[in-house]
């Protein structure tokens, strides 16, 4: 029996975070709702492959559920369910997948795009970018980045209390070790006025990881930002991974700059492309055990927790 995958779009704006939360608007909420218009006798439950919180965006969550439809061909199934959801939310893609599917666990990696913008006030831009003043140095920006790339222990950028020496992440066998494979900054081109209109600078921070931990591209943003603007240097983040404690870390950014990018289904290396994709998505997966509770990463690395933004 097969499942399906759904990849979801977002504008986290009009959202309290993408899982079910009761009496709040939620985007799994808001999903479950046009299924069961479809089909009313529906008591299954979809399962989001990163969580997001209050006013965080996707471009491509990947939501998984049994396949309540097989004799609707995937598109067929798309527009159904999408005539049922309000503009702020769109299914864009329905694949079948195999029995045993996860979106969660069988997850490789994550990618989250934060986008910041040094400049006077855009009304067009105000709810996907975090307005700061000034010029920034990009050049120590991307320094700071570059040194957040690789396998380090991030409890001084994990929030809710699990970046504190002695919590009880830090006693589960991953704790809050996790693989940044890339980690960069550069400066991207404004959408929202005519080429050579914008007075500012758009930086946009793009990180794919193995796993992230609840605030934790907040709280990295926050502390480039910070060095961009020349309050610290590059050196800062390499003290704040060293300290591996959130009490030494610098506030988060708020969550209407970021925007969870795509999920891959393939390792990195494993393939030319291993960003989310129909080849991703319809790659055979090892079945899931039914039983089997244990958070993974689909590589028996158990523990990830997506970021909670």
């Amino acid at each position: 029996m097969s499942r399906l995958a759904l990849v979801v779009s977002y504008d986290g704006a009009g959202f309290a975070g993408s899982q079910v939360q009761p009496g709040e608007r939620t985007v799994q909420g808001e999903l479950e709702q046009s299924l069961r218009f479809l089909v009313p006798d529906w008591t299954g439950r979809s399962e989001f492959a990163g969580r997001t919180d209050r006013g965080v965006h996707a471009a491509a969550q990947v939501v998984s559920l049994e396949d309540f439809r097989p004799d609707l061909a995937e598109e067929t199934i798309r527009r159904a369910i999408n005539s049922r959801l309000a503009g702020d939310m769109s299914v864009r893609q329905v694949f079948r997948v195999e029995d045993g599917f996860s979106a969660r666990i069988h997850a490789r990696t994550r990618e989250y795009r934060y986008r910041v913008w040094f400049g006077n006030d855009e009304p067009l831009a105000r709810r996907f970018v975090w307005r700061r003043p000034g010029i920034p140095d990009l050049e120590a920006m991307a320094d700071a980045a570059g040194r957040i790339a690789g396998t380090h222990d991030f409890a001084a950028f994990a929030g809710h209390g699990e970046g504190v020496p002695g919590s009880e992440r830090s006693r589960r066998p991953r704790g809050t070790t996790r693989t940044m494979f890339v980690s960069d900054i550069r400066e991207a081109v404004p959408w929202w006025t005519p080429v050579g209109g914008a007075c500012g600078t758009l930086v946009e921070y793009r990180i794919v990881g193995d796993g992230f931990l609840p605030q934790m591209v907040r709280a990295l943003t926050k502390a480039l930002v910070t060095v961009g603007r020349g309050d610290r240097s590059p050196e800062w983040i390499g003290e704040l991974l060293e300290s591996k404690d959130r009490r030494r870390g610098g506030g988060i950014a708020p969550p209407h700059g970021l925007t969870l990018w795509q999920v891959g289904y393939q390792a990195i290396g494993e393939s030319a492309d291993a960003t989310f994709g129909e080849d991703s998505l319809r790659m055979r997966l090892p079945a899931a055990d039914p039983g089997d509770t244990t958070r993974s990463n689909g590589r028996g690395t158990a523990d990830v927790v997506t970021e909670g933004a």
